[in-house]
């Protein structure tokens, strides 16, 4: 009776700290890898977007922005999905030495999108020559919060818990990035001909997922920030060959 209490007091205080729990990576040679190149296109005509405003320095930022929430190009490739393989336990080593970098530039987030894996380092860089403040939620909890009132001026930090972060510019209310947390380096995101590549994958069965963040305003935050539908979320099964290399299209619409 004791070891059943002490069992639901212990999963009572890691809910209500939003623990996560999450499984461990294996790191491993891996021999006759393959590769996924991932294909996200938007089908018929892409929503135009309202600009977003600027509120403060506008000297610097502009008066508005164009907004990010769905980038398509060409034959309608978009831009910022992010591919990802579904909980692999073992494959690539993880490039802890490489720094991520994420400026902020013009007074936007460039990339507007990235990735990293959990606790390797993530450089801020602030380009302009104004203040900006790097704000960083994870799951709803703020990991990094840091201000930059020097042009040029760099910081680095880890983010140790696994999921989706929003990053914001407390200064800049329009502002707004994304940065996907993961426990393996099996992800990437998709550049302006809308496709990525994840490689040296252990050749087997996985299940690929494509985020993207969704354009559709709900409405508007207590600082004026657009608020989006949830993220959209697509899923395929691939098989990947020793060597070989799989296609897998994502449509949005």
């Amino acid at each position: 009776m004791k070891k059943f209490l002490r069992s639901i007091i212990i999963t009572g205080f890691v809910f209500i700290l939003g623990i996560s729990i999450s499984y461990a990576y294996d790191e491993i040679e891996v021999k006759d890898g393959g590769q996924i190149i991932g294909h996200v296109k938007f089908t018929g005509n892409p929503p135009k977007l309202a600009p977003i405003k600027v509120n403060k320095n506008q000297d610097i930022c502009g008066d508005e922005k164009a907004s990010e929430a769905l980038v398509v190009g060409k034959d309608g490739a978009v831009r910022f999905a992010v591919g990802y393989l579904e909980n692999i336990e073992k494959g690539k080593k993880i490039e802890r030495q490489k720094q991520t970098d994420l400026d902020q530039k013009k007074c936007l987030f460039a990339p507007h999108v990235i990735t990293v894996v959990k606790g390797t380092e993530l450089a801020i860089i602030n380009s302009d020559p104004v203040l900006h403040n790097i704000n960083i939620e994870v799951e709803g909890i703020q990991r990094l919060n840091k201000g930059q009132p020097k042009q040029n001026q760099v910081v680095v930090g880890k983010l140790r818990h696994v999921g989706q972060g929003n990053i914001t510019c407390d200064s800049h209310t329009h502002m707004r990035g994304y940065v996907h947390i993961f426990e393996h380096p099996y992800k990437a995101v998709s550049d302006d001909t809308g496709s990525f590549v994840i490689d040296n994958i252990p050749p087997g069965k996985y299940t690929l997922k494509v985020w993207h963040e969704s354009w559709k305003v709900t409405g508007l935050d207590d600082d004026g920030r657009p608020l989006y539908d949830k993220p959209i979320l697509l899923t395929k099964e691939v098989d990947v060959p020793a060597k070989g290399i799989v296609h897998a299209n994502f449509e949005l619409k």
